[in-house]
């Protein structure tokens, strides 16, 4: 699996090199089981992924817990893991618990109660909780849970602009950081509130995390300045059912665009099940100064599929230029 280096100013710690690709691990002992869980993150360690996004309300506060248990020992030196607090799981115990594998069976044989089970999912989390207070007690639970005494990187999760100007919170995060809890800190949330990042760039926030699909292409333009200082994760690459789509059928006009060159068009003409993850991850991954995606890859073939896109990409720089341009104007 192709890996990329963490050059970060002044970071205090060594990182080890971050796998391209990562495994988002939102689903897991959520929508997803426990023996599917551990599948899928046998499967990305074994093709080499390093990088585990995970967060302290993933799984309903269960999913940090997994991933200790499946990295405890040997393994915890050659990956890195990125959780995020600000958002708190609404601890489902008793009936609640027990009744989650049920609730998945149910949509597995009816897709419709999917919509359903997410407003119901909804219930379960408390967002915007970014005090000094919840941050240490957030911390010092994930630490717990993934049974290490450091995270690689620490984001505030889904966070407000208004975060941003917490100084409190920000020199809480450095002092964490210089304690050697947690090596990099940084911000996901929406476009806007990583823009504003970028522009105020706080000195402790150096990585951000944030979708990047066809619905946004164009803030490619303000990752490209900001990697010069900044670790930069993209997620949601396809942008769900609507993304993937829309994005064949932007693919398909561009096989017959007069704009494009007779030689990617004709690259574009090919008929297997690589090009869309070609098209989608390398157009991410390539001159964006996006280090890290992280599509869904729960099933082995999304795994494969995936890392395959990305190690052997039948597109070139200059091509993956011209083909994000066109996702981002085509209509």
């Amino acid at each position: 699996m192709r890996t990329v280096p963490i050059k970060l100013p002044n970071a205090p710690m060594q990182l080890p090199q971050a796998s391209v690709l990562g495994l988002g691990c939102a689903a897991m002992l959520g929508r997803t089981g426990r023996r599917d869980s551990l599948s899928a993150l046998t499967a990305a360690y074994d093709a080499g992924i390093t990088f585990y996004d995970t967060a302290r309300s993933y799984g309903y506060g269960a999913c940090e817990g997994l991933l200790g248990e499946f990295f405890a020992g040997s393994k915890r030196e050659s990956v890195l893991l990125c959780t995020k607090f600000g958002i708190l799981p609404a601890n489902p115990t008793g009936w609640k618990q027990r009744l989650k594998p049920l609730a998945r069976a149910a949509v597995q044989v009816f897709p419709g109660l999917r919509s359903v089970a997410r407003r119901q999912a909804a219930d379960q989390f408390v967002p915007g909780q970014f005090s000094v207070a919840t941050l240490r007690s957030s911390l010092e639970t994930s630490l717990r849970e993934l049974k290490t005494d450091y995270v690689d990187i620490l984001l505030l999760h889904a966070a407000p602009i208004g975060a941003l100007a917490q100084d409190d919170l920000m020199e809480e995060m450095a002092r964490m950081r210089d304690a050697g809890k947690l090596r990099v800190a940084g911000i996901s949330g929406e476009q806007d509130v990583v823009a504003a990042a970028f522009l105020q760039r706080p000195p402790v926030l150096q990585t951000a995390q944030f979708a990047l699909n066809i619905f946004n292409m164009e803030f490619t333009g303000e990752t490209a300045k900001a990697a010069s200082s900044m670790f930069l994760v993209a997620n949601h690459p396809f942008g769900g059912p609507d993304g993937v789509t829309q994005c064949r059928q932007r693919i398909a006009r561009m096989r017959t665009s007069a704009a494009l060159p007779d030689s990617l068009r004709l690259k574009l003409a090919a008929d297997d099940d690589l090009l869309l993850p070609e098209v989608v991850l390398n157009s991410i991954l390539t001159g964006t100064g996006v280090s890290v995606v992280i599509p869904a890859m729960m099933q082995p073939k999304h795994l494969r599929s995936n890392i395959q896109a990305v190690e052997s990409c039948r597109f070139s720089p200059e091509e993956l230029a011209s083909v994000r341009i066109a996702l981002c104007t085509a209509d």
